[in-house]
């Protein structure tokens, strides 16, 4: 297992990079040197991290379907690539969770739309960037990690 990565100049894309995990991964990934856009919701927040922390932020919301190719356009000319996407926006619904039995479908609706299409649609608007890095030897790659609450 490779565990000494060479960050500096990695054109990365972040999205939920307002809080909690993908917060901290803008945070550590600029730190290393790292080019890195991020996607949040609340256009604040968007603000304070950018200034936090050298990013280029996007607001955007990557449930709603209309969100997605200017999100990746702006990704994609901010950084001048794209070399990894971290899938990383969730939705959970409501917190506490409710019971199933007390689920909304809409709610459901709501978590599906970010947590599986969101993702799915923004890496098929990335996967030619990504492809185009993955010729030129960039390694590129993407992932997304298991839903947290946003």
């Amino acid at each position: 297992m490779q565990t000494n990565v060479e960050l500096q100049g990695l054109r990365v894309a972040v999205t939920g990079g307002t809080s909690g995990l993908g917060m901290a991964l803008v945070r550590q990934l600029t730190a290393q040197g790292a080019c890195v856009a991020f996607v949040a919701r609340t256009a604040a927040n968007v603000e304070r991290i950018a200034d936090e922390t050298g990013a280029h932020g996007i607001v955007g919301d990557v449930g709603k379907k209309e969100d997605i190719y200017p999100i990746a356009l702006q990704v994609t000319a901010s950084l001048g690539g794209l070399d990894v996407l971290i899938n990383n926006a969730s939705s959970l619904g409501p917190v506490p969770l409710a019971l199933l039995a007390d689920t909304e479908c809409e709610e459901l609706e709501m978590a599906l739309a970010v947590n599986l299409v969101g993702a799915f649609r923004l890496t098929k608007a990335l996967f030619g960037a990504l492809a185009a890095s993955a010729r030129e030897g960039r390694g590129a790659l993407s992932s997304t990690f298991p839903a947290t609450p946003r």
